[in-house]
């Protein structure tokens, strides 16, 4: 018999799944690291590599504040379930860039220019040709 997974920790390996699955789809792959040390993804697309943290929270945008010091990208996931079901297709992730943090509300009105939504190719491809731009990190 295995131990059991207690729900906050299950909740964020969803989240972190979900990220992985979501930047897949679009080319990126991501991982996480061997050894924890703060970043919970590491994310490659073609030659640019950028670190991840990743926040997750049923029904809610997690507003945890706790966060590693060094990080390219803010993850918050969105998870939407019903009847204590994870609905993953209408699960929400928002990628923020580190730099655009400060200030920013955990809203889902202010995070929507973030969105990497699994239907909508041209957001996506968008956002992530910002997120892994040359030079920026």
């Amino acid at each position: 018999m295995a131990n059991p997974l207690p729900p906050p920790l299950a909740t964020g390996t969803l989240g972190e799944i979900l990220v992985q699955l979501r930047l897949l789809q679009f080319g990126v792959q991501a991982a996480p690291p061997i050894k924890d040390t703060g970043n919970d993804l590491v994310a490659f697309h073609g030659r640019r590599v950028r670190t991840l943290q990743v926040k997750t929270s049923a029904n809610r945008i997690s507003k945890d504040s706790r966060l590693p010091q060094h990080y390219d990208i803010l993850a918050l996931v969105l998870l939407r379930t019903a009847e204590g079901i994870v609905e993953l297709d209408s699960s929400r992730v928002f990628l923020v860039p580190h730099g655009e943090l400060h200030g920013l509300r955990r809203t889902v009105a202010s995070l929507e220019r973030y969105e990497l939504p699994h239907d909508n190719v041209h957001q996506s491809t968008a956002l992530l040709a910002h997120l892994f731009a040359q030079g920026e990190h």
